[in-house]
């Protein structure tokens, strides 16, 4: 083979790889469930990638305690799927499973801590990027609600749709 072809089939495979994680994520917001998320912002604002919001949930801090689980022997960096239940608009943790449900809503997260039979967990929606100077305006908002719209896929994938609040969608066109 050519010196050409070789670089066009590497830029082509690379090309398909990029794609195939857009056409994912674009697959679970437009066929996931919508769900509620209570957050709170931590910190909007990276020098190298600009504005955006680390988020915290309170879904991220689970207490083995008080959530059913079939599994008990967590650690740092397993996999987990956390079963969600809506009450009052919100979803949250109704039990804990090492290995993926059969049926049911569910979020797919990595444990990044266990502590005093406390789960730290990440879904993979825990950053938000918002406009140039959007983010410390959405920090401030510590007095409202802030919620996230999150939409979540049949295999527990899930990605945000929309910051909201107070109940109300944030609008960065205006």
């Amino acid at each position: 083979m050519e010196k050409k072809n070789i670089f066009l089939l590497v830029g082509v495979f690379w090309l398909i790889i990029l794609l195939g994680f857009v056409i994912i994520k674009e697959f679970t917001l437009q066929t996931g469930e919508e769900v509620l998320l209570k957050t709170r912002p931590v910190d909007p604002r990276d020098l190298f990638r600009g504005d955006y919001v680390v988020l915290r949930y309170e879904i991220s801090t689970l207490d083995l305690g008080s959530i059913p689980t079939d599994y008990t022997g967590f650690e740092n960096g397993d996999k987990i799927y956390v079963g969600l239940s809506i009450k009052e608009e919100y979803g949250s943790p109704s039990k804990i499973y090492r290995n993926s449900p059969k049926e049911g809503l569910y979020l797919k997260g990595t444990v990044k801590d266990v502590r005093n039979n406390m789960l730290n967990v990440e879904y993979g929606i825990e950053n938000y990027f918002v406009p140039e100077g959007e983010g410390r305006a959405i920090e401030r908002q510590t007095g409202g609600n802030l919620d996230v719209k999150v939409s979540i896929d049949k295999f527990g994938n899930a990605g945000i749709k929309t910051l909201l609040i107070d109940g109300q969608e944030v609008d960065f066109k205006s």
